[in-house]
């Protein structure tokens, strides 16, 4: 009884539909079929995984976990020799002194020297208007914008100023001679300084 109810209501709705439209039947019900969406979907950004900003450390922060000093006692003057050999090595490199000794134009070496890192080096004071700094003779374990932090044979630190302060130091069979009084800038700004000549201060 349900059934043939719907088989007349079905026919009913075709022949109205039919009557009222040109259009073949089965297209049209293929057509209804079909999904329209009320508004244009945007197909949805996947999400990237978001990097994470490694967070460095501002001056004040370093400062304030006293990441720049370096502790008065308990540094060996023997644990720093084979940073010191990396140094030469690392400046034989650098100078490339066989080449650049044998040019006419000294300009670029000097600039080498300048703008070299001298942690590892094996620094000497010659010169200083402070007498007690004269002969004192170490390995640089920490460069400052005023200072050489140099650690001695007795395996002391020992905090030389560069003003006012002239030293020397030594590769291969070629010494070096360095003006403190140039040398007032801070590691990382001078690597990047271009360096004009300048006279020297007479000690």
């Amino acid at each position: 009884m349900i059934t043939s109810q719907i088989r007349k209501g079905e026919e009913f709705l075709v022949e109205y539909v039919n009557a009222k439209t040109s259009s073949d039947i089965e297209d049209l019900s293929s057509t209804l079929k079909k999904h329209f969406p009320l508004h244009n979907l945007r197909p949805l950004k996947e999400n990237k995984p978001t990097r994470n900003k490694k967070h460095v450390l501002t001056s004040f922060e370093k400062r304030k976990l006293g990441l720049q000093k370096l502790p008065k006692t308990g540094l060996k003057y023997k644990s720093f020799a084979s940073l010191h050999q990396l140094w030469v090595e690392y400046m034989e490199h650098l100078l490339d002194l066989e080449k650049s000794t044998a040019s006419a134009n000294q300009d670029m070496l000097y600039q080498r020297i300048a703008k070299a890192d001298y942690h590892g080096c094996l620094l000497m004071v010659t010169r200083s208007k402070c007498p007690s700094y004269i002969g004192t003779k170490g390995i640089v374990v920490l460069e400052t914008k005023n200072t050489f932090q140099i650690i001695c044979e007795d395996d002391k630190l020992r905090m030389i100023p560069k003003r006012d302060s002239v030293f020397t130091f030594v590769i291969s069979r070629w010494n070096f001679t360095l003006f403190g009084n140039h040398m007032n800038i801070r590691p990382s700004e001078r690597a990047a300084r271009k360096f004009k000549s300048k006279p020297s201060i007479d000690l």
